[in-house]
């Protein structure tokens, strides 16, 4: 078991610099998952220290190409807006520890007023817009977005209701007066309007086919009242062990990937005191376990009566050997008794910085604990 590609790049948000959410990158790979249109070229303008790229460098087609449009730290004084400061370095050292060649991927530092369709070509599936924000910069990067992009293709624009930067509404307003029809309002979340070239096949009654669990509304943006709204966090419906960025896959949709088995199903004991509990545990999965002391293990959330967490990390046991599939380990869970009353104690596996099984659909176990005496 290797960690995925969306489990290290959710990593990276504590380290890269940037105003990009993990959410909004899920949005874009769902709509990519649903395009009916073979994935091809993907751009942005805006690309920062990285944090947006290296998503949107992922959904580009196979032997296709990532363009990555900015003033970078030579050419701030193009910076009509104010709305970023691009480190050309810090971007390019972001983006090799996500693709260590910079295979494929060009890197423009130039104002994207300054481009044009034929200097990028006009075979672009993706392009995310998150560049100069005023009204002249949003309406231009509007523009060459649509003249490069295939018809049925994406075309993602960030900051569109920030009221901090009005001038993004407004050029993508002039956008829809002076090029009616071109453009078609998907989805609306997490900073982002994602929009379809047209003429092309409405992609929400794909989206809500593929992925009937997620939460969303529909509204009117442009005439469009099929518009989607999206208010909850997207990672709590994928498996981020078993997604990539162009096949997201939906909690519990792989199946079990261990049994958690305690040995009793009521403790009693004393409050302050330590004690052992044995817990079998099975790899019912098709990969070997990871090992190691403060690699994984198996620990468990404190409940309250009603099910309320009270507390999360507790201490653990740790498998020092690769738990391979269909291999089963008595693990003695040490567990600290809290003060006099009853609890739960809900076990699960748990792999150090990157997840949760429950946060994979996988079942936990729950031992009542019932705390009493001096």
């Amino acid at each position: 078991m290797t960690r995925s590609f969306l489990q290290t790049y959710l990593g990276a948000f504590h380290s890269i610099e940037g105003w990009f959410s993990f959410d909004a990158a899920l949005l874009f790979m769902a709509y990519t998952q649903v395009l009916e249109v073979p994935r091809g070229d993907v751009l942005e303008i805006g690309v920062h220290h990285g944090l947006s790229s290296i998503a949107v460098a992922a959904l580009r087609g196979p032997g296709r190409k990532f363009v990555g449009v900015d003033l970078f730290e030579e050419l701030q004084n193009q910076n009509v807006s104010r709305s970023g400061y691009g480190n050309r370095a810090t971007f390019e050292r972001n983006l090799r520890e996500f693709y260590p060649t910079l295979e494929g991927i060009g890197i423009l530092g130039r104002a994207s007023a300054n481009l044009r369709a034929d200097e990028l070509g006009r075979d672009f599936t993706f392009c995310h817009i998150d560049g100069g924000h005023s009204r002249g910069e949003t309406y231009n990067d509007l523009k060459l977005s649509s003249e490069v992009t295939r018809a049925g293709g994406l075309i993602a624009i960030d900051d569109y209701f920030n009221p901090l930067y009005p001038g993004v509404c407004e050029g993508a307003a002039e956008f829809m007066l002076r090029h009616s029809g071109i453009l078609r309002p998907l989805a609306i979340g997490f900073q982002k309007v994602v929009f379809q070239k047209q003429p092309g096949p409405a992609l929400n009654i794909r989206l809500c086919s593929r992925f009937p669990f997620l939460e969303q509304k529909a509204v009117t943006m442009w005439g469009y009242d099929d518009t989607l709204l999206f208010g909850q966090p997207l990672r709590r419906y994928f498996d981020l062990n078993a997604s990539s960025p162009t096949d997201l896959v939906a909690l519990g949709q792989k199946g079990t990937r261990a049994v958690v088995d305690p040995q009793l199903t009521e403790l009693r004991a004393k409050p302050g005191s330590r004690t052992v509990v044995d817990i079998r545990v099975r790899n019912t999965s098709g990969e070997p376990f990871p090992a190691g002391e403060e690699v994984f293990g198996l620990s468990y959330h404190l409940l309250s009566p009603s099910g309320e967490e009270l507390i999360h990390d507790n201490e653990r046991f740790w498998m020092t050997e690769p738990l391979a599939p269909g291999q089963s380990l008595m693990c003695q869970l040490p567990v600290l008794a809290p003060e006099a009353g009853t609890y739960w104690l809900d076990v699960d596996l748990v792999w150090e910085g990157v997840m949760w099984f429950a946060d994979v659909g996988n079942p936990t176990a729950k031992i009542k604990l019932c705390v009493s005496g001096k």
